[in-house]
Parts: structure tokens; C-alpha cells; sequence
């Protein structure tokens, strides 16, 4: 487990699998005082390529295990579960069990398109 993946080989993945079928994948958003919560509910079994972050900002899985592969990490993890995210960082979800995972960003930013561009690097998919 403690084997680390390439960001090439993020991406090679993240083109594969956009090809198949997709994830029914619920993404909800909450904002509160200078703070906005990006919830994703994954369903079991599915595989989520998250966006190359730009900002340092907690997240948390909050039920459900999963596993995480980036460049600076491979972990299995089980909720309850709190982690950082660090600049740079992208990652691939593999929900197991189906997993609630929340990410939490300082911002008064309400738009979802201005915080994705203020919080991922853009790519082109």
C-alpha cells in the first residue's frame, strides 16, 4: 500500500475511464462564513479522478472506506477520517463501500465555477 502513483499515469487512467460508463456520483455544496464544503457521495464500486488542487484545505471521509492513490500517497482509508490536501495534489478515489468525502475550502467565493477555477488547475477532458 505504500506504493505512490505517477501524475502521467493519473491522467492515462482518468482518460480510460472517462470512456465508460459514469459513476452516479452526488456532489453537493455548503457554504457558511468565509467557508465552502464540497460534499461527493460515491456509490460502491465506482472510480472518481478528482482535479489537480491548486490550495492547501482539509477534507474529511466522513462514512465508507476507499482507497486514495496520488503522488504523494497510496492509503486505504475508513471513516471516520480527516486528511490535508496539498497543492499539486490529484488523486484517484476508489470507493469500496460507497463513501461520503468532503472537502473544505477558506473562500467567500458563492460561484461554483469561480471557486473550481480558484481551487483546480483547468484542464481540458
Amino acid at each position: 500500500m505504500n506504493d505512490v502513483v505517477t501524475q502521467d499515469s493519473i491522467y492515462q487512467l482518468q482518460d480510460i475511464i472517462k470512456e465508460l460508463p459514469q459513476a452516479d456520483v452526488i456532489t453537493r455544496h455548503h457554504f457558511s462564513d468565509g467557508m465552502y464544503a464540497r460534499e461527493m457521495v460515491m456509490p460502491p464500486g465506482s472510480v472518481v479522478v478528482g482535479g489537480l488542487h491548486k490550495t492547501k484545505h482539509l477534507f474529511t471521509v466522513v462514512s465508507g472506506e476507499c482507497e486514495v492513490s496520488s503522488v504523494h500517497e497510496r492509503e486505504k482509508i475508513t471513516a471516520p477520517y480527516l486528511g490535508e490536501t496539498v497543492p499539486g495534489t490529484k488523486r484517484v478515489i476508489y470507493s469500496e463501500t460507497g463513501c461520503t468525502w468532503i472537502g473544505f475550502f477558506p473562500t467567500n467565493l458563492t460561484d461554483i465555477d469561480e471557486l473550481e477555477a480558484a481551487m483546480i488547475e483547468p484542464e481540458v477532458i
